[in-house]
């Protein structure tokens, strides 16, 4: 007889916004499965005290649904602290996952500054979080993942090749053979060239929030490859939630939290389209769009 297993997945930045409404989702729509694994969701945040104050706001949300596990449904809902820019809390999600692993991970916590903010300081601290800190969760946690597991970078259309002036930057981001190595040199590049103040010359964009958004996708494409030759069965995808009315988005964005977590819950729990379609492509809207 087979062992019942839980299905687990982890949230980052989910305490608010779009990450909030990935998790309510996430939950919703897996609970009109019919299935008899029962899913364990985490809920993660930098702030403790905010994200058990979330975790208990989206308990009480969900309760008449009836879908969670106090309700007698097959959904759990967890909370851990991480921060993205701290060693140590990545190391202690990563202990909590260990031993038996897990399967869908949605990279999901990010950064911006406004819209003028542009200094080496500012590309520094957005490639903290958005690019650094991702990298550094995947090299932690895709170790852990199961066969047929999932990862989903939400990533932007603001992070489009297209905002680069530089062909020759376009290029190297979009190389089938980019690895890591690569990849971190051209962020590094980035970096410097805002530090030596050439960067407009050299064809970046004064848009620290767009370049690390590029970098995440570009990432995205590097594990698919990692995943495929290593012979994983793990899908590694990017996608754009599309402009939502956050506190980064603004009031002004037409759409709203439910409609942002449309498409990064579509590529953790598809089983028709997503498995069938090429590794580490970019998305938005349920589909495959240019990058």
């Amino acid at each position: 007889m087979e062992v019942c297993v839980t299905k687990v997945a982890l949230v980052t930045g989910a305490n608010k916004g779009i990450g909030y409404a990935i998790v309510r989702n996430l939950a919703l729509n897996y609970a009109k499965r019919s299935s008899d694994i029962p899913l364990t969701i985490f809920m993660t945040a930098r702030d403790p005290n905010l994200g058990q104050e979330s975790l208990k706001k989206i308990k009480h949300e969900l309760k008449s649904e009836q879908i969670l596990k106090d309700d007698g449904g097959n959904v759990d809902l967890k909370f851990l602290r991480l921060d993205l820019t701290d060693e140590q809390s990545i190391k202690d999600v990563k202990g909590v996952l260990a031993d038996d692993g897990f399967d869908i991970l949605i990279n999901n916590a990010a950064i911006a500054f406004g819209r003028d903010e542009f200094d080496v300081n500012v590309v520094r601290f957005t490639l903290a979080t958005n690019f650094y800190g991702t990298l550094n969760i995947c090299n932690h946690l895709y170790p852990l993942i199961r066969p047929n597991g999932r990862i989903i970078n939400v990533s932007s259309s603001a992070g489009l090749l297209n905002i680069l002036s530089s062909s020759k930057l376009r290029k190297e981001f979009s190389r089938d053979d980019l690895d890591m190595n690569g990849l971190i040199g051209l962020m590094k590049k980035f970096e410097n060239d805002v530090e030596k103040n050439k960067w407009k010359e050299e064809g970046w964009p004064t848009k620290a929030y767009g370049v690390s958004k590029i970098g995440l996708t570009a990432m995205t494409k590097v594990f698919a490859r990692r995943a495929d030759s290593e012979g994983k069965n793990i899908l590694v995808h990017a996608c754009c939630p599309g402009w939502v009315a956050t506190d980064m988005g603004g009031p002004n964005a037409p759409r709203n939290l439910d409609q942002g977590a449309k498409t990064p819950v579509y590529l953790a729990l598809d089983e028709d389209v997503v498995p069938k379609t090429k590794n580490g492509e970019f998305w938005r809207d349920e589909k495959v769009v240019p990058w």
